[in-house]
């Protein structure tokens, strides 16, 4: 939902911007020569496949011209054999009528009447009565009496078959291929005989293949091959000695006999095709052969010559393209140095403002505890006091800048903490923005400091309200993902798995020079005097310290998606949502009579600290530096309870000077102070767990509450 194609890409150009450029080893001149030849190879071989697409329609073509010759063959094969068949067929059916008329013939009519019918028809074999018994009474010609006559068709199958069909149906029939007393194999021609309605036999004309069809097919298609098939059986064949070469050309169409189809099959021989045959199309392809080797040469001399021109042109592409990512990749580094030096300056201002800040707001506690309650003068030190806190308000905004702040991690799901803070935002945001979650289920869990994770949503849904001032449309998103985008300032996080979190808004949007200098402190596109320019500059700190990255996609009148990358841990969740709200000031002083020792280096610090313990009744043992706080821990007879030291000290770091002190006195409790600090006790900001710390500035209730609860903790 909230990552699209640009963050792939800007992760594409980091990795490409820190890939480094690595030089062939392999011959210049020989990748120069292959590069060269590519082109007349590409040619040469168009070329040539325009030939063989030449030589290939012209072989078609004499195909074609075969074919159609051969078309016109089987065509005429087709009518010439149905004609002729029709032309046997027609005098047995007039015998047929005769007799029909006549009754039963005698032998001297028979002889006479097929003999006038034979005469006419050449292809005869016999002609035969069969009576209604299925029994051959006559036949003729004579030569075929002893053969057939007075033969039972009940016997056969197919004679049988088909002159019971010419019984039952009256019509003509021609039976399926049979064989014949006299030798070989053909048909018959069954015509059946009626007197009074009644079946009387038939006049069966008797066929062989090869004699009826050979003096029909003598002068037809006499250049090709022939053979006709009755179903899957060849009946007739013109063919050579040898197999046929040109089976691809063959033809087929089929010939109707009375109810069967017979298929006839003519292709031609290999003298009729070699007659066919043009030498053009072996000409056109040597000829093209050739024709291409000297295109593809012609190409190749013009690609070498203007090979060195393009390779002047590349090289100049290149080396603009080069400068211009190396022009990029030090604008974002002078970027970050500035950010990175803005920071460090932010952070050492907010130190030392906040130790005066401390010594301002306690010498305005003393003032104001110093005076009655119904003394007019009480509003001076309240004003003092207000404006301090707003003061350290905006030293917070730039400690978390400057990745100074402490922070105070837990590992927390962020679903959670965004649900309960969301609750608090209708009212923030008013009726005209909606507001949408889309928090995925199965969200891994970060270690972030939750107060601070908060403030951060806090701020960008500030900022986004601001944007809509007409109303519009707030979407806060999370979900897991490995954004590319991290890698061109954090190459280290490749591969590492994270949590993204997404505030989105349809407002005003932002050009890119505004883009490019929203997390500088106290850069500010409102009007004066309704924000100080810090919000995202905190929210870029703590991003950053919290170990994560942040980026802002945003155009002018097309709002804007800030996305905030937190790493991932598998650690099971320490709290659910907020942080716990502050323990109610009680209503009694805070008091107490133990020994504080307190270490601190800077002299006003250290004056209203002691100051503070003593309004609470603590005897206070001060120490300007750590030697003499190691002094005192040794000279002082009395028991010490607690070490009340800053972080960062002169000559030995806070923690240095804890380790010494407790080696003196082991049952010495410890209290850290700093308004920040890059000790290692604190990991860069980050306290270490069961650390016990107050931050500067600080008030006498905040100082005697925070002893107190350390004086009273019971060693684990």
């Amino acid at each position: 939902m909230i990552f699209h194609e640009e963050d792939i890409r800007d992760g594409t150009a980091a990795r490409t911007a820190r890939t480094p450029t690595v030089k062939s080893s392999s011959n210049p001149e020989g990748r120069s020569f292959i590069h060269r030849l590519l082109l007349p190879t590409i040619i040469g071989l168009a070329s040539l496949v325009a030939v063989l697409v030449l030589w290939q329609r012209l072989i078609t073509q004499q195909r074609t011209k075969v074919q159609l010759v051969t078309r016109s063959e089987i065509l005429f094969v087709k009518n010439k054999i149905e004609s002729e068949l029709e032309s046997r067929i027609l005098p047995l059916e007039q015998l047929a009528r005769r007799w029909q008329v006549r009754g039963e013939p005698d032998d001297v009519d028979w002889s006479s009447d097929t003999a006038l019918g034979m005469s006419g028809s050449r292809g005869f074999q016999a002609i035969e009565w069969v009576d209604p018994t299925l029994r051959v009474r006559l036949v003729a010609p004579q030569a075929e009496k002893d053969a057939e006559l007075g033969s039972n068709f009940q016997s056969d199958v197919r004679r049988r078959v088909v002159l019971e069909a010419v019984a039952e149906q009256g019509v003509t029939l021609v039976s399926r291929s049979v064989e014949l007393k006299s030798g070989g194999r053909g048909f018959l021609v069954c015509v059946p005989i009626f007197s009074n309605q009644k079946f009387q036999g038939a006049i069966v004309g008797v066929f062989n293949y090869q004699e009826l069809l050979d003096p029909i097919l003598k002068d037809v298609a006499q250049d090709d091959w022939l053979a006709l098939y009755e179903n899957s059986e060849k009946i007739y064949s013109r063919e050579g000695d040898s197999a046929p070469g040109e089976q691809a050309l063959a033809l087929e169409t089929n010939l109707v006999i009375g109810q069967l189809t017979w298929r006839a099959r003519v292709w031609p021989t290999p003298e009729t095709v070699a007659r066919a045959r043009s030498p053009l199309p072996q000409v056109v392809l040597l000829g093209g052969i050739l024709m291409a080797g000297l295109l593809a040469f012609a190409v190749y001399l013009a690609e070498t010559s203007r090979f060195r021109a393009r390779e002047v042109t590349a090289v100049d592409e290149q080396l603009k393209k080069e400068i211009a990512e190396r022009e990029r990749v030090e604008d974002e580094l002078r970027h970050a140095l500035k950010m990175e030096a803005v920071g460090r300056l932010a952070g050492g201002v907010a130190h030392s403002f906040n130790n005066l800040l401390l010594v301002i707001q306690g010498h305005a506690r003393l003032l104001q505890n110093s005076l009655g309650s119904s003394d007019g003068l009480q509003k001076y030190p309240k004003e003092i006091l207000k404006t301090a806190e707003h003061a350290a308000s905006l030293t917070r905004q730039l400690l978390a800048f400057s990745r100074k702040q402490i922070l105070q991690p837990k590992v927390l799901d962020l679903n959670t903490l965004i649900s309960q803070t969301a609750e608090l935002l209708p009212s923030l945001l008013g009726p005209d923005i909606e507001l949408v979650l889309y928090l995925d289920r199965a969200l891994g869990r970060v270690r972030a400091d939750p107060g601070q994770v908060e403030q951060v949503i806090m701020n960008l849904v500030v900022n986004a309200r601001d944007a809509m001032p007409e109303g519009g449309r707030l979407t806060i998103e999370t979900t897991n993902l490995r954004p590319y985008w991290l890698l061109s300032a954090h190459p280290e996080r490749e591969g590492q798995k994270g949590v993204v979190l997404a505030v989105s808004d349809n407002g005003c949007g932002m050009d890119e020079e505004t883009r490019s200098r929203i997390f500088e402190p106290f850069f500010s596109t409102k009007e004066k005097g309704k924000g100080t320019g810090l919000g995202l500059s905190m929210v870029y700190g703590t991003v950053e310290q919290s170990g994560g990255s942040i980026k802002v996609l945003s155009e002018p009148g097309r709002g804007t998606t800030i996305q905030i990358w937190l790493p991932r841990v598998e650690e099971s969740e320490e709290i659910a949502g907020l942080p716990q709200p502050r323990e109610p000031l009680e209503a009694k002083p805070i008091l107490g009579t133990e020994t504080v020792l307190l270490a601190e280096d800077d002299q006003g610090v250290r004056h209203v600290a002691r100051e503070f313990l003593k309004m609470k009744g603590y005897r206070v043992l001060e120490a300007g530096n750590a030697a003499e706080a190691i002094r005192i821990a040794q000279e002082c007879t009395e028991p010490i309870h607690l070490l009340l030291t800053d972080i960062v000290m002169p000559g030995l770091k806070g923690e240095e000077l804890v380790a010494r002190v407790i080696s003196i006195r082991p049952d010495v409790k410890v209290l850290y102070m700093s308004a920040y600090t890059e000790d290692a006790i604190v990991n860069l900001g980050i306290l270490a767990p069961g650390t016990n710390f107050i931050e500067k500035p600080f008030g006498p209730e905040d100082l005697a509450r925070k002893v107190r609860k350390v004086l009273e903790t019971v060693p684990g």
